[in-house]
């Protein structure tokens, strides 16, 4: 959510102001509307019983400074995004194409549905059986195996749209093409899916574009001239646990192997890259022995379990914290679900930047929130300019996490609070306290007034500048 969909949502939001009249609602700012997105993403992480508790006798003393409950409550009902014929279409665009350019694409990518669990009246609402949230709008969505998403689409109905370069694979088979336009040809990408989305067609298509498939397949959707066994005769009690059978058939010029393994139900997968060698074994129950057995499991087996859970990682991360705030206008459901991708994807890369400076000290997700929340909170909260002041050194950041790590420390803002140059005072407290500078061991009255933290600031030091980055 950079500065350029937030003017986008500021402007469209000030236009919808304007047209409908709308009494008492001064216009929106970028500021405010980073303190709307602040207030959602603090509800993820402290839970209260409604909306309006946030402000009450026992509410959430960030919330409250941040925004009254009335302003809150009158830029749910007028934000918006575009007119009545797009709705959220700006912001998937922006958000996709942020997604897929802002890091390389991991080599194995997977390929599923997610749900955004809502109970408004639209006619867009799917029901999932085997999703945690049965009913709500359908997301296809590509993931790489930490759980970051490409690239997703919203189930639409039946969508058959295709360029004229692309084949005509029906309404699935497109979808996966859509979904694939931002993958990199010809550098050994690989992308798994279920049986929904596999074909003999689709799996031919991506072959030739330089894209290896992998993904269960459903038996009629391999043709009468499949020699593979029918599950009827595969599945009696004649037939050992973990026998598999292989074929490979060269479809228009493309290798493609399927193969059939006997677990407890037969499970058929087809693909363009690997088959049953080298196979291993597996450990599974058998109820008739009462004990633990191995059996024979090949390579394609290994290769789909191992790499097609990162739209299942996602789920499992949205599930955690997700905004839950209800609202009878179907776009902006869609709208908090987009949001809680976006952090997602931003927890991710800043886990991945610390591992690649070899940081071990990562945020978990509701403490990355937390952070997040605040720094949208006080970040530039007396001023709409760029950013002043130089930025602080690294190390002074590398020295409060180890003073953290250390033991009890009391609270420091966020980088982006200390280092935004805005509202940064000086403070004269009646009893002094130690200076909170990593390796200053002084005791100071000076106190900051947004920071709310004691710093020196003598003729022989300015922790208080150095603290800010001044």
């Amino acid at each position: 959510m950079n500065d350029e969909i937030i003017a986008k949502i500021v402007e469209e939001t000030n236009l919808y102001i304007t047209q409908n009249n709308i009494a008492n609602c001064p216009p929106v700012t970028p500021l405010e509307l980073r303190q709307f997105f602040c207030i959602l993403i603090f509800t993820t992480v402290f839970h209260y019983p409604n909306v309006r508790a946030y402000w009450g006798k026992y509410g959430f003393q960030h919330i409250m400074e941040t925004m009254t409950s009335k302003r809150f409550a009158k830029l749910r009902t007028v934000i918006h995004f575009n007119d009545n014929s797009l709705h959220n279409q700006p912001i998937i665009d922006h958000l996709n194409y942020c997604f897929s350019h802002t890091v390389p694409l991991e080599q194995r990518l997977s390929l599923d549905e997610q749900m955004c669990a809502t109970k408004v009246a639209h006619f867009l609402k799917q029901y999932l059986p085997n999703k945690p949230h049965k009913w709500g709008f359908k997301f296809y969505v590509i993931c790489s195996l930490s759980g970051y998403a490409y690239n997703f689409e919203i189930y639409s109905g039946k969508n058959e749209e295709c360029q004229p370069d692309e084949p005509d694979l029906g309404v699935v088979g497109n979808t996966v093409i859509r979904l694939c336009r931002n993958v990199p040809r010809m550098v050994n990408h690989i992308i798994y899916f279920d049986n929904y989305y596999t074909s003999i067609q689709l799996l031919h298509y991506l072959a030739c574009q330089g894209i290896y498939a992998l993904g269960t397949i459903q038996r009629n959707r391999l043709g009468k001239t499949c020699k593979l066994p029918i599950q009827k005769d595969f599945m009696k009690e004649t037939v050992a646990r973990g026998t598999y059978e292989e074929q490979v058939t060269n479809y228009e010029g493309k290798d493609i192997s399927v193969t059939c393994w006997k677990d407890n139900k037969m499970v058929t997968l087809a693909s363009t890259y690997v088959g049953t060698e080298p196979a291993t074994t597996v450990s599974r129950y058998d109820k008739k022995k009462k004990a633990t057995i191995s059996i024979p499991c090949p390579k394609i087996i290994k290769d789909y379990n191992s790499h097609m859970g990162g739209v299942d990682l996602m789920d499992s991360f949205l599930g955690r914290y997700r905004i839950r705030i209800k609202s009878r206008k179907w776009y902006m459901r869609l709208f908090y679900h987009m949001i809680d991708l976006s952090v997602i994807n931003s927890w991710i890369l800043y886990k991945k930047v610390n591992e690649g400076k070899g940081n071990t000290m990562n945020m978990n997700l509701g403490e990355y929130r937390a952070e997040l929340a605040e720094s949208l909170c006080k970040y530039k909260v007396n001023g709409d300019g760029n950013k002043r002041g130089r930025p602080s050194r690294g190390s002074l950041e590398r020295e409060l996490e180890l003073k953290a790590k250390r033991g009890k420390m009391s609270y420091v803002p966020p980088k982006d609070v200390r280092t935004d140059g805005i509202a940064h005072h000086e403070r004269r407290c009646e009893k002094k306290n130690r200076c909170k500078l990593p390796n200053c061991k002084g005791f100071t009255r000076v106190e900051c007034t947004k920071c709310n933290v004691a710093l020196c600031h003598t003729k022989t030091r300015n922790c208080f500048g150095e603290f800010h980055g001044f």
